[in-house]
């Protein structure tokens, strides 16, 4: 399984007891959400610090070099878990940055050619905006991805009501992980309340002016409150939406597993 997902995974399952006998039921402290760095110099000193930061992952642009490209990024990522994006998903390119040990492939809806997205060790991040269409949002459910990651909505300034409502408009409509991009440092409440909503991660435009606020994130994404049981996250209930569009259950890997099992032979 990819990493990145069986990251994901154990966040969305909560703290695992510790082994042995451990005093009071000693839990492990899981961090609660993700933090990816999206790639974006080509700064191999600054790219190294990156490797050192702390991030779950990193999200490397596809180079028109192709692999050779990505090849000589890696020699300064020291063993770190890395994705790519790609403009443009064919099955025998994306085999090409498998190879290399890529974790994930991150595209968007144009130019991904459905037998390329095949189920395996490499997890597929679909990359959308939040002005879909209702039509595209009735569908976003169905198509076969593991992740999804949000681009920031387009509203100028903090982290706000309207941006809240973009978000919650994608969340509503799809029960993959979703990640959301965002380019400044958020408060601890902010995370919070993100969190709390149903975002899984967060992913950070990796610009070497950018090092601090990823050093300042991952130490608030640490010390945030445990996440709320799975099935407790949301602070209202999901209702049908206007217009035809029912909000998605949440669906997690180990959810899917779950139901497999729950099932019973009728007489």
């Amino acid at each position: 399984m990819s990493k990145l997902l069986d990251r994901l995974d154990r966040i969305a399952k909560g703290a695992a007891p510790a082994l042995g006998f451990t005093p009071h039921g000693k839990m492990e402290p899981v961090p609660t959400l993700v933090l990816l760095a999206w790639l974006t110099g080509k700064n191999q000193r600054h790219n190294s610090s990156l490797a050192k930061a702390g991030l779950d992952a990193i999200v490397l642009p596809g180079s028109p070099a192709g692999t050779d490209g990505v090849a000589q990024q890696l020699k300064s990522l020291e063993g770190a878990v890395w994705g790519v994006a790609v403009e443009e998903a064919g099955q025998e390119s994306l085999q090409a940055y498998k190879d290399q040990g890529c974790d994930f492939i991150v595209f968007g809806i144009e130019g991904t050619r459905v037998d390329a997205l095949e189920e395996g060790q490499c997890a597929r991040i679909l990359r959308i905006s939040a002005d879909l269409s209702e039509p595209q949002l009735r569908g976003l459910e169905d198509l076969p991805v593991d992740i999804v990651i949000l681009r920031k909505p387009a509203l100028e300034g903090p982290l706000s009501l309207a941006h809240l409502l973009s978000i919650s408009n994608i969340r509503s409509a799809t029960g993959r992980y979703l990640l959301l991009e965002w380019d400044a440092e958020l408060t601890a409440r902010e995370m919070e309340q993100l969190r709390d909503m149903g975002v899984d991660g967060l992913v950070i435009t990796a610009e070497e002016s950018q090092s601090q606020t990823i050093k300042t994130l991952r130490q608030r994404i640490d010390a945030l409150p445990r996440r709320k049981p799975r099935g407790e996250q949301r602070s209202v209930p999901l209702l049908p939406r206007v217009g035809g569009l029912e909000s998605a259950r949440p669906r997690r890997h180990e959810e899917e597993e779950e139901e497999e099992d729950d099932g019973w032979d009728e007489p």
